[in-house]
């Protein structure tokens, strides 16, 4: 199991978006790992910086965390986007990330209660922006290995 395993572990600290995400790509990531083990090692890292933000907690500095994290995987889907459609679905996702950043300074203002409540809303969406996000990486990642084997 060895590395593929230490990925699963990840993926489950990072939460059940990302297990899903992990289980979709789980032929593909083991094939990355015999292939190309410093993509896949490239994927594993992103997916612990994910596990590693998520477990800290919620308060704003660690959600801040969380879409840091994604930001760097928008980075690269960015960079290596082939085509205008590619670089439009990475420039959306680094504005979702933006509005959610500019959001969490507004947590402290909040009622406790109600602070609570959109912490758990920003949580949720950053769950999903997860799913996309790391789909679409693993998929660049895929694809860019394949044309450096070309």
């Amino acid at each position: 199991m060895g590395k593929f395993g230490a990925l699963i572990k990840f993926a489950a600290v990072a939460g059940p978006a990302v297990v899903k995400v992990v289980q979709k790509y789980g032929p593909t990531l083991t094939e990355m790992r015999k292939s190309n083990p410093e993509v896949f090692d490239a994927v594993q890292n992103q997916v612990r910086k994910m596990a590693e933000a998520r477990t800290a907690g919620k308060s704003p500095e660690l959600l801040h965390r969380r879409v840091a994290a994604l930001r760097d995987q928008v980075a690269y889907l960015r960079q290596s986007a082939d085509d205008e459609r590619e670089r439009r679905r990475a420039e959306e996702w680094r504005a979702k990330l933006d509005k959610i950043e500019a959001s969490l300074p507004l947590l402290s203002a909040m009622s406790s209660k109600a602070a609570a409540r959109e912490r758990a809303h920003i949580d949720s969406r950053i769950d999903e922006l997860s799913t996309e996000i790391l789909s679409a990486y693993i998929d660049e990642q895929e694809e860019d290995a394949r044309q450096l084997e070309s």
